[in-house]
């Protein structure tokens, strides 16, 4: 009996996992084939987590989405987040500086999970939104981590590099090109997005280091490339001085 309970747990798990994905809205024959679980099981899984709130299902569609008591744990969790409340500030005071979004992420699996986020008054916004996540290789913000990470964590992430889809035309497909890029994210102390999550989009993101001087999360700003390009090197420059400053308040060493 307690082995078939944990089997249940792993199994809802692994279901709460898919709306994870890029993809929020789940048919019970789509999520059948991707779990490659029998459609019963699927749906008893699926009818408890409606009951108790963590999904809801529309009433015509007969599709599942995020309920309300999985964003009410997420939302408690973000909350309590001591790297957000320390962030917090600094991310306003950027946003107040170069007038555009701003992005606080960490590396989660293979992929960026976002933390937080300063939206800008300005038209024509950045679309990221709070606990999304994208593939790393494709993110400001992912570049730096991934360039601080050890030899045999690189070569992993390139190895799986050709299975993830590109989310643009710019998205990097090739392992060596990505491998070039981390080394420069590494030595420069900032990575570039440049239109790899989204169309005419350029994010700068720099490292944030905790105090093991391990990098633990990036910061990173986000606006449209015929703004961006106007001020490019004064933004960069004060990406990288918010995200020492970050560091310096977690304890940890600046990175340039």
């Amino acid at each position: 009996m307690d082995k078939e309970q944990v089997s249940s747990i792993i199994r809802a798990i692994k279901v709460l996992e898919c709306f994870m994905d890029h993809d929020t809205e789940w048919t019970l024959k789509n999520l059948v084939q991707r779990l490659e679980l029998p459609t019963t099981t699927v749906f008893r899984q699926l009818s408890t987590l409606v009951s108790q709130g963590y999904l809801s299902q529309d009433p015509v569609r007969k599709s599942y989405h995020v309920g309300p008591r999985l964003l009410l744990l997420a939302s408690t969790i973000l909350g309590q987040s001591d790297l957000r409340s320390i962030a917090r500030p600094q991310l306003e005071h950027l946003s107040a500086e170069v007038k555009e979004t701003i992005n606080l992420s960490m590396l989660v699996g293979w992929e960026i999970f976002y933390l937080d986020k300063v939206e800008t008054f300005r038209t024509v916004v950045c679309n990221t939104k709070i606990g999304t996540r994208v593939p790393a290789h494709a993110s400001s913000g992912g570049k730096v981590i991934l360039a601080h990470k050890s030899q045999e964590q690189i070569d992993a992430y390139c190895a799986r590099l050709p299975e993830i889809e590109p989310l643009t035309p710019k998205t990097i497909t090739s392992p060596d090109v990505l491998r070039d890029l981390l080394i420069r994210a590494r030595i420069d102390g900032y990575a570039v997005d440049d239109g790899e999550v989204e169309p005419n989009l350029i994010c700068i993101g720099a490292p944030i280091f905790g105090i093991d001087h391990n990098v633990v999360a990036a910061v990173s700003v986000a606006g449209p490339d015929f703004r961006m390009k106007q001020d490019l090197n004064i933004i960069t420059q004060k990406v990288m001085d918010t995200a020492n400053h970050i560091s310096k308040l977690l304890g940890g060493h600046t990175g340039h």
